[in-house]
């Protein structure tokens, strides 16, 4: 695909209340919206910068793409020429998502047809969770409950690494009988993460992912053969060399893939199938995204079968939602358009489309 125009923009989104990970918490969303033209025909991606894990910047982000877009005008670009041109800066993951998502779309535009049937078509629908952050069990409960009147069935819930206080937030939840999957993000030690797991096994926990540092994967390994719950690596994870680490010493149940942190499209399927290979199953996870580039992970998601959990609702977080077609979810269960490419229609006050 001949590439005529590269353009990126600040996307800043805020959300309608603070979110708070065992990480850290914040108020809003700073992204970059990329648009990749060949002539008259566009791709649209989706930088969300993850700084508390690449600590990539929303300015780091457009900085390197307006660096790199001369270098990429006028070539003939595919994903992997793409991911070739841009594999010395493994420190700029979300940008180069930005830019691998456009791309992926344009192509799929060029060719009439959705994304998710050009890298597969596995099938076409998946259902997601519903995250709730770090918060009082009392406001838990009553996020499960309004979570539950919308046709959600499983609760992706936020721990801090403080067991007794995240029991009582286990225990707001599996008192209703929702499917529940935990996200320690980093927050425990080996030995503290077995003795909360311990104490919740009795719920109906589905996985808990992350529980130790992400350089521990020693410590991931003693969790895994500690637990009676599956233990999934993200923070551990960020391209394909680090899934076969995890996977040789025998450290995960299961990987979640982020496209922010996978460097796009291309790096994710490279990661999905090392994991495959080994037995290992995937989910698809994201950042803090408008609905652009979660449509992008809900085509990944569509594309492929070992992708067998799903955690696309960040814009449930967002004060406003500025994204014209892409994805919907209706009671938890998410569809993607027919139309070609993503199926991004427009982006309120981004570009001209």
């Amino acid at each position: 695909m001949l590439v005529t125009e590269i353009r990126a923009e600040k996307y800043d989104l805020p959300l309608r209340e603070p979110f708070r990970i065992a990480l850290g918490s914040v108020e809003k969303s700073g992204n970059v919206l990329v648009r990749v033209s060949s002539g008259e025909l566009y791709g649209i991606g989706e930088c969300a910068p993850p700084r508390f894990i690449t600590g990539e910047s929303q300015r780091g982000c457009l900085s390197f793409i307006e660096s790199i877009k001369d270098s990429l005008i006028g070539t003939e670009l595919t994903p992997e020429t793409l991911d070739d041109k841009l594999k010395d800066f493994s420190d700029m993951p979300s940008a180069r998502a930005g830019l691998d998502i456009a791309l992926h779309d344009l192509i799929a535009r060029k060719l009439s047809t959705p994304l998710y049937k050009l890298l597969g078509g596995y099938r076409n629908r998946v259902e997601t969770d519903i995250t709730i952050g770090i918060t009082s069990p009392e406001d838990v409960e009553r996020k499960v409950h309004q979570a539950l009147s919308e046709g959600y069935r499983i609760i992706k819930l936020k721990v801090e690494g403080n067991i007794r206080r995240d029991f009582e937030r286990v225990r707001a939840v599996g008192e209703l009988g929702v499917r529940i999957r935990i996200d320690a993000n980093q927050g425990f030690s080996p030995r503290e993460a077995v003795e909360f797991i311990k104490k919740v096994d009795g719920f109906d926990v589905e996985l808990i992912e992350q529980p130790v540092h992400a350089g521990d994967i020693e410590g991931l390994r003693y969790v895994r053969d500690n637990s009676e719950i599956p233990v999934f690596a993200d923070e551990s994870v960020l391209g394909p060399a680090d899934a076969l680490n995890v996977i040789r010493q025998n450290s995960v149940d299961g990987i979640n893939i982020k496209l922010m942190k996978a460097g796009g499209i291309t790096g994710a399927i490279r990661i999905l199938h090392v994991a495959e290979s080994a037995e290992i199953p995937c989910m698809i996870g994201c950042m803090l995204e408008s609905r652009v580039s979660l449509t992008a992970g809900a085509h990944f998601a569509l594309a492929f079968k070992n992708v067998r959990y799903v955690d696309l609702d960040s814009h449930n977080f967002l004060k406003d939602d500025p994204v014209r077609g892409g994805m919907e979810v209706r009671r938890g269960w998410i569809r993607v358009p027919d139309s070609p490419g993503l199926g991004i229609e427009g982006v309120e006050n981004c570009f001209e489309f």
